[in-house]
Parts: C-alpha cells; sequence; structure tokens
C-alpha cells in the first residue's frame, strides 16, 4: 500500500490551546530558572516549580508549539523497562545483560565483574526510576484530575524464541524484588485473552500502559501558568552562555533572557543547542493508525521483537459494533528507529512502511490490505557514540559556569517511562542546587560523553 497522505499525528488532531501561547507580548529580561523545550520533560519541570513554597520567576521557552515534536508524535506508552537492546537485530537478553553489553563495548579492557556489577546497579537504577516516574505521573493525573486518556489496564512484552522468554523471566524476578507488580504470562494465555499469535510466553506489568501526551502536557502547562510560570511558545533558543554558576544568557531571535538555572528539555534538538553533545543524536520514528480494527487488547499496550513493534487503542477511540465487537483506533509504531538529519522535517520513509505493514499484520489481522487513516514521523534523541550507551543524560553539564545548566534528556525511544520524573527531578535540582539521587550520575550523567575512564566504580 502507498504511504497514507494524512500526515498529522493523531495525537495532534484537535486545535492547540496554546498555539502561538505568549503570557507577555514581550520576554521578560531575567528570570530565576529558563526552561528551554515545551514537551513531556520540560512540562512536568515547569509543573513542579510552580509548586515551589516560594514563588519562583520561571519561564519555559518552545522553538514550536508544546508537545509538538516527540511528545506528540509518540507512542503514549508507559513502561517499567525500556526496549533497548544492543544491536540492530538478535535475541533480547535481558535488561542486565543488554546493559553489560553496552558497558563491554564502551570499555573493553575493563574486567567482567566490574562491568557486571555496574551493569545490575544500571539496570536496577532504570527500574526503581521508571517506577517513581509511573507514581507520580499517575499521582498527578489524579489530584488535578486531568483528562489524558489514561489507560493502566498493562504492558505485555512477548517473548520471540526460548532465549528472550528466559530473559522476561529474569526480569520478572528482577522487577518484583524492586517493588514491580510483574507478572509472568504463558503463551496460551496470551493466545486466549489478547488473540495475540504468541508462540512463546511473556511478562505483563500492572499498571503499566497508555495516555494522550499531548493532552497530559497541555494540562500541565495550563496549571503551571495559573500558578505564575511564564510560557512563550515560537521562540527558538539558539544560544545559552554560563557566565557563571548562577548567571546564564539564554539568546534568542526575540532578546536575552539573564536566568540563574538553565534546564535543557530539547531531547533531538540538544545537539543543535550545545554541539558538545553530539552524541546525542536525531533517529526518526513513525507510527500509523488503522481504523475499525478489532480490539483484543483490553486496554494494554503490547511490544514485540525487541520493541521493533508496540501498539495500544487510544482510550477515547474505542466502541462497540453492531455485533458488539470492541473495535478501535489501533495505534501502532515499529519498524525500525532510523538515524536522519534533519529532525525539524521528520519524514515518514517508504521501506519503514512497508516493514511496519507486515509487522502489523502478523498481529491484527485486520489490517492486511488496509490503508492507514494516517501516518507520521518523530524526532527522537539516542545517545550513541562511545560512551552514550544509550542511557539518557541527566544532570548539569559541567563544572564551573556549566555547572547551572542540567541537560533533562531522557531518550534513547524509552518515552513516557521517564520523561515526567525526569522533568520533576530537573525542577527538584533547581530548587536545591542537588540532583536528585534516583539520577545517580555515575549512570547518566553527562561527564561520560566528554571523557574516556569510566564513571563508575
Amino acid at each position: 500500500l502507498p504511504l497514507p497522505k494524512n500526515r498529522v499525528p493523531y495525537w495532534l488532531k484537535d486545535p492547540h490551546p496554546l498555539a502561538d501561547f505568549q503570557s507577555t507580548p514581550r520576554l521578560p529580561g531575567r528570570a530565576e530558572v529558563v526552561v528551554i523545550g515545551a514537551g513531556l520533560t520540560g512540562a512536568a519541570a515547569a509543573y513542579y516549580l510552580s509548586l515551589a513554597s516560594r514563588k519562583l520567576d520561571v519561564v519555559i521557552l518552545d522553538a514550536g508549539d508544546p508537545a509538538t515534536q516527540a511528545s506528540g508524535r509518540n507512542g503514549g506508552n508507559f513502561e517499567l523497562i525500556p526496549e533497548n537492546f544492543f544491536g540492530d537485530y538478535g535475541s533480547y537478553d535481558g535488561i542486565v545483560k543488554e546493559r553489560a553489553k553496552f558497558l563491554k563495548s564502551s570499555y573493553p579492557a575493563v574486567e567482567d565483574s566490574r562491568i557486571l556489577a555496574h551493569a545490575q546497579r544500571s539496570a536496577e537504577v532504570i527500574i526503581r526510576f521508571a517506577l517513581r516516574n509511573a507514581a507520580r505521573m499517575l499521582e498527578l493525573i489524579r489530584e488535578e484530575k486531568i483528562d489524558c486518556d489514561l489507560s493502566q489496564a498493562g504492558w505485555l512484552r512477548i517473548a520471540m524464541n526460548r532465549r528472550e522468554e528466559q530473559a522476561l523471566r529474569d526480569e520478572v524476578k528482577l522487577g518484583r524484588r524492586l517493588g514491580a507488580d510483574i507478572r509472568l504470562i504463558s503463551a496460551p494465555t496470551i493466545r486466549a485473552r489478547y488473540a495475540l499469535p504468541a508462540r512463546f510466553s511473556g511478562r505483563i506489568v500492572h499498571g503499566n500502559g497508555n495516555y494522550h501526551p499531548w493532552k497530559l502536557v497541555c494540562a500541565e502547562l495550563d496549571r503551571a501558568i495559573a500558578r505564575g510560570v511564564k510560557l512563550y511558545t515560537r521562540t527558538l533558543v539558539s544560544t545559552v552562555n554560563s557566565l557563571r554558576a548562577d548567571q546564564h544568557e539564554v539568546v534568542t531571535g526575540r532578546g536575552t533572557i539573564r536566568a540563574r538555572k538553565v534546564i535543557v528539555a530539547t531531547n533531538a534538538f540538544t545537539a543543535q543547542l550545545f554541539p558538545e553533545l553530539f552524541d546525542i543524536r536525531y533517529f526518526r520514528s513513525q507510527i500509523a493508525n488503522f481504523e475499525h480494527v478489532k480490539d483484543s487488547l483490553r486496554g494494554i499496550t503490547m511490544t514485540a521483537k525487541d520493541g521493533d513493534i508496540y501498539a495500544n487503542f487510544p482510550g477515547a477511540r474505542r466502541y462497540l459494533d453492531d455485533k458488539k465487537t470492541r473495535r478501535g483506533t489501533l495505534h501502532v509504531g515499529g519498524g525500525k528507529d532510523v538515524p536522519a538529519k534533519n529532525p525539524w522535517r521528520p519524514v515518514p520513509s517508504p521501506a519503514v512502511w512497508k516493514l511496519l505493514q507486515h509487522e502489523v499484520a502478523q498481529y491484527f489481522p485486520d489490517t492486511r490490505g488496509q490503508p492507514a487513516s494516517r501516518l507520521w514521523a518523530g524526532p527522537m534523541a539516542f545517545v550513541e557514540g562511545k560512551h552514550g550507551m544509550r542511557l539518557p543524560v541527566l544532570g548539569p553539564l559541567g563544572k564551573g559556569a556549566r555547572q547551572g545548566v542540567f541537560i533533562a534528556v531522557w531518550c534513547n525511544g524509552y518515552g513516557g517511562s521517564g520523561c515526567h520524573n525526569t522533568g520533576a527531578g530537573a525542577a527538584e535540582w533547581a530548587l536545591s542546587g542537588q540532583v536528585p539521587s534516583d539520577m545517580p550520575q555515575d549512570v547518566f550523567g553527562p561527564a561520560r560523553l566528554f571523557c574516556d575512564e569510566p564513571q563508575f566504580p
């Protein structure tokens, strides 16, 4: 089938309540904290800063309108264990072993016992971070009464072979030890309950699921603005000049803001603002919608094939047909995320579209031969390079004057598993001057990108 003509993301199809929003006609000359980027991470940072016991002068800037890049072009999932593996293909060996592969590739001379110890630590840090992310995000949605099509029916990951079954079994043990509500689920149960063609077992995380990211971002910003945060959209930041640790010039085409602290939540655009962070690279992801598809997922999100296919049915578009069969809009992505050149203009790939159709039809036969109603691409960051290890970059940019700039880039396809907690943690840093304990710098810190020596013990 040809590429669909409708390229408007499902999440962005409605009128934007914050389009071209300007808190004041002109940019302020000063602020205590400037947040760059008004997506999932930046909006969370602004929201938590607005809750500070003393009123802070906070400004949030976005080059476009809020949540119109990665945050409005993603899968809308929040998951416990990110689908991140070493190499482009092959069996998934579980989060601990995959972390060890990345570490060994980056530091081949380091002894295996040290590599394995840090791989275990990194895996536990990531899972605890995702648990905290979900708890914080769900608490905010509940307390602020935010309508964002939330589904907590669960997240199912299906193994593709016996080796992956063992990997998922090990992850279940690790997740349960850390407090997650995670269980193994047999192939017959997957087939009977969700009508998915599972040959092998999987793991399901109860309480995980999907939501409408654009609605969440807009609601968070709305609450933050009501509490005094100033938002300026369509305001591209060209440079951040750090004069001292508590004095930074945030330069835009509309003027310069002097800030005590800066939070950088720019995802795939980070290296454009800080060229030294060239290891934070732009990858293109793409997602399609199919209409009137039989909904066998019962509200869950499913992933398979190393996360190379993921699917859910957004809650607002599920219904019963005249035969009382559950149907809805199938939201499906995968087909391989690939490097690209221009994050400002992500264009869907015909080759990825062809692969995606084939993969989707295996799990949802209704889509076979059916045109998609929409297909779009989106920019996201992957941390590559010698020591990138596809781990998020969270922490102060450096020492001296640069310690007042916090890089808040939760990326690598991890998506909603950590953006909210990243923003909340960045806000905590801005208020206290201390990096939160759930962002250990030996795991997430930017220093690893500038040094050939391991940052871990």
